[in-house]
């Protein structure tokens, strides 16, 4: 017998729908700003404001649906035993173009062909959690970080306060990290989702491989590249798709985003499969489709209604990201829009692309 779903809700920041908005708003400058200051420090036109270096683009994935999925978890296009078209981005999370084995977050972005000529959006990264709490924190950090490195700690301290400072850098410093391997990383949304019926989960993508434990190459500036291509020559490359489901407010907070949804108070489950297929990546065929990949705009709201993002990291992230795609892709912001009844418009897709469009 299936169990009633906890009862859960979200909170807007400045107390209603309207005041948050306007502090989106102001979001969107601050992050146009950044952009437009960290494409002066490089010396070239915007790029993205994070995760600007790809590492792996390939868009011959399959995401395949378990099929003893739980029946909650059934909803929309994610069906038991689906096998649905996956376009995947690995990348590492910094704005600049550094080396691989740097210390630094990665990233993950997958766009899910739906079925119905649309596509679905899972954005990760290779840290559980956030070091921003809300976008507030989040945006005022990437200001910061982004300022003169000789005022960053004391501008940190007057913005936030010594405790918090020095929880926001631990935070920061844990999740950056050198690592062996792509292929055994396992990547957290970090902030949560409605899953139909199933009510709010977040979801992470959990390697399959092992850790092969070598000492990764300094003087290849593109190492993980390099080892994933390797590893992709060999043989197909495998990730699980997990959900941790909601439990209440404390445990499982929708509005904070550093607080971690422990395994041991929400275990994740199982629900699909992602292959990426045994190929050669430095073929001229998988070049390109890097290269393409490379220029999608991925975003949490590319997304069927069923899957709306959850939380107010979420909603920000909704105008921060379309705008800072515009400022780099030199199109007009055409930012997805969630109406009062909670469903989605997508974005313009002349904007965002899509490695689908030739199906529709």
């Amino acid at each position: 017998m299936n169990k009633a779903m906890p009862s859960w809700h979200e909170e807007y920041a400045g107390g209603s729908e309207e005041a948050e908005r306007q502090l989106i708003e102001g979001y969107v400058r601050d992050i146009r700003a950044i952009q437009e200051r960290t494409a002066a420090k490089a010396g070239k036109s915007p790029d993205r404001t994070l995760h600007a270096k790809i590492i792996v683009g390939v868009r011959n994935a399959r995401l395949v649906v378990d099929r003893d999925l739980p029946p909650d978890l059934a909803a929309g296009y994610f069906q038991p035993g689906a096998e649905l078209a996956t376009a995947i981005r690995l990348s590492n999370a910094s704005p600049f173009h550094r080396g691989d084995t740097a210390a630094d977050m990665r990233g993950a972005a997958l766009r899910i062909n739906t079925g119905d000529g649309g596509f679905h959006d899972l954005l990760m990264t290779s840290y559980p959690v956030s070091h921003a709490r809300d976008a507030w924190q989040f945006i005022e950090v990437a200001k910061i970080a982004t300022g003169p490195k000789p005022l960053v700690l004391p501008r940190f301290i007057l913005k936030f306060g010594l405790s918090e400072t020095l929880r926001i850098l631990r935070n920061i410093k844990t999740g950056s990290q050198p690592i062996e391997s792509l292929r055994t990383q396992q990547f957290w949304s970090r902030a949560p989702l409605l899953w139909g019926s199933a009510g709010p989960v977040r979801y992470a993508l959990r390697p399959v491989a092992q850790p092969a434990g070598k000492q990764p190459d300094e003087t290849d500036r593109n190492y993980l590249a390099t080892e994933f291509a390797n590893g992709a020559a060999a043989g197909d490359v495998l990730y699980k798709l997990s959900l941790q489901r909601y439990v209440d407010s404390e445990t499982t907070p929708i509005e904070n985003g550093a607080a971690e949804w422990r395994e041991s108070d929400a275990p994740f489950v199982d629900v699909a499969t992602l292959i990426i297929p045994a190929q050669d990546l430095g073929s001229t065929e998988a070049v390109r489709a890097k290269q393409a990949i490379d220029g999608l705009a991925f975003n949490p709201w590319n997304c069927p209604p069923q899957f709306r993002p959850l939380g107010g990291l979420n909603r920000a992230r909704n105008r921060v990201y379309f705008a800072s795609a515009a400022g780099w892709l030199g199109s007009p912001d055409s930012g997805a829009r969630v109406n009062r009844t909670g469903s989605v418009r997508r974005a313009n897709e002349h904007a965002e692309g899509s490695p689908f469009q030739n199906n529709r």
